[in-house]
């Protein structure tokens, strides 16, 4: 592939994501560093109504609400994904996604100039929502117009997108910036949303849901030669090795749970990403963690930010090499390392109290947990699932993992905070550590190479269950074997 071509899908894709899966990225960040500042405007908003001062007990249930509802509306949001992707497309997918954005985006805006909390609950749950339709079609379109050998770093986008915006996010709601003036915090989000639906208008529908889902050939060879530039013969490669994908069953949700090579795939899916659970109460509640083990509070805040931005640099440094490396040691090994963190973590608190500088080794945990989920455990999760299903289960298979992922987290991420205080860093190895192993332990037998494959060589793979390396696909062998030919050079 010529670097022009590969330079404009990186564009397409980066621009793409950021704009977007900002809202999901963003809206999860400012609450962490403008809290005080929420905090007053719940206040004003329940006595504003003669509802009298709000108690602590009853701010804290109210806030566990707001921020723990962005779970359910994107499960749900994954699961109209399937419908959504397959009757529309991946890229109208990408357009209803972001349409929902800017109206979740104007309800909350309107419930911090009126001091109506319910519609600041109301509008983050269809946030998370849209959120959730956005980031499945964004996954299937990117993973659709990418060629094998740089499949896996544009998959790498949605992550990109999600740290970035942490990143943005906790900047700005910080009170020498948009902290002070939540109703600019809040509508900010509506500029990278308006961004990305004029960035989407003109691109093409993916090649594979059009010949697949429509049989649209003319139309998947114009995608072919906006994404890659490729000549005619070309062409008629990779429409073959998108034929090859195909099934002819109707992709229905019974037959991905009763075949077992279907089903293993979505079971691997859900394995890896049940390892990414733990990122969420790392940045909801990392800054009370470290407090808890005598931190100062200036510098858990500070610490608690600073990793955002690490994580954002891990994340492109990851971008850069995921196609130098294994796709399934990648994952693994640096799953153990993140895994290895939290049980550091766990560690160094209970030890802190009698030997108070191992407190700093917290700090430490922290930042690996952080850098390894950026560098591959989160980007490869997120895309890894399109990689072990055919195009006909790829949308309802990504969708089932992300919904079943988030109703996972809420729970998790709902209980992880109050068992916090009763048993302190134990309920990490409760709640992450030990079903994390045994995540790791069955991915460890069962997760196939898939850098560099097509998706048929690898449900093979999965049928068969091998954890085969990467080869050549047929027709990149093809052409080995034609210039070898032509070169003078005999297959004896």
């Amino acid at each position: 592939m010529e670097t022009k071509t590969k330079l404009f899908l990186y564009f397409i894709g980066a621009i793409v994501s950021l704009s977007s899966i900002f809202q999901m990225g963003y809206s999860n960040a400012y609450p962490n560093t403008s809290i005080d500042q929420f905090k007053a405007y719940l206040n004003h908003s329940y006595t504003h109504r003669g509802g009298g001062y709000m108690s602590e007990n009853t701010y804290s249930w109210l806030w566990s609400a707001i921020l723990n509802v962005w779970f359910i509306g994107f499960a749900l949001g994954s699961f109209v994904a399937i419908p959504v992707t397959d009757s529309l497309g991946r890229k109208k997918g990408l357009l209803f996604g972001n349409a929902l954005t800017l109206i979740s985006i104007a309800i909350m805006t309107i419930s911090i100039i009126f001091d109506v909390f319910e519609l600041l609950i109301v509008g983050r749950l269809i946030s998370a929502f849209a959120s959730g339709i956005a980031m499945c079609a964004l996954i299937l379109f990117l993973q659709e117009i990418s060629p094998n050998e740089i499949r896996g770093s544009m998959g790498f986008y949605a992550e990109l997108a999600f740290v970035v915006m942490n990143t943005v996010g906790a900047i700005l709601g910080m009170s020498m910036f948009l902290g002070n003036h939540l109703p600019m915090l809040v509508g900010f989000a509506v500029i990278p949303s308006v961004i990305s639906i004029i960035a989407l208008i003109p691109l093409h529908e993916t090649a594979k849901f059009l010949l697949i889902k429509h049989g649209n050939e003319g139309g998947a060879k114009e995608s072919l030669q906006f994404y890659m530039n490729l000549n005619d013969e070309e062409v008629n490669d990779q429409l073959d090795a998108i034929s090859d994908e195909a099934e002819e069953s109707s992709g229905t949700i019974k037959t991905l749970l009763t075949t077992p090579h279907l089903r293993k795939g979505l079971l691997l899916g859900m394995f890896a990403l049940q390892i990414t659970c733990s990122i969420w109460p790392i940045i909801y509640y990392s800054t009370d963690f470290l407090r808890k083990a005598n931190i100062d509070y200036d510098l858990a805040e500070s610490f608690s930010s600073g990793m955002l931005i690490v994580s954002t640099v891990a994340t492109v440094i990851g971008m850069l090499v995921m196609e130098r490396f294994s796709r399934r040691k990648l994952f693994i090994f640096v799953s153990i390392i993140n895994i290895f963190a939290l049980i550091l973590f766990v560690i160094c608190s209970q030890l802190q109290p009698r030997i108070d500088s191992i407190k700093y080794g917290c700090i430490v945990a922290i930042f690996i947990h952080g850098t390894s989920y950026s560098f591959a455990t989160g980007p490869v999760a997120w895309f890894i699932t399109s990689e072990l299903v055919p195009i006909s289960y790829r949308a309802l298979a990504q969708s089932i993992a992300l919904g079943v992922n988030q109703l996972t987290a809420l729970v998790l991420t709902f209980i992880v905070f109050p068992l916090y205080n009763i048993i302190d860093s134990w309920s990490l190895l409760i709640l992450y550590i030990i079903p994390g192993i045994f995540a790791l332990i069955y991915l460890w037998f069962n997760l196939p190479e898939t850098k560099n494959r097509d998706i048929a060589d690898v449900i093979e793979d999965i049928k068969n269950g091998k954890t085969s390396q990467p080869i050549k696909n047929k027709y990149e062998m093809a052409k080995i074997s034609t210039n070898n030919t032509a070169d003078g050079i005999s297959d004896n």
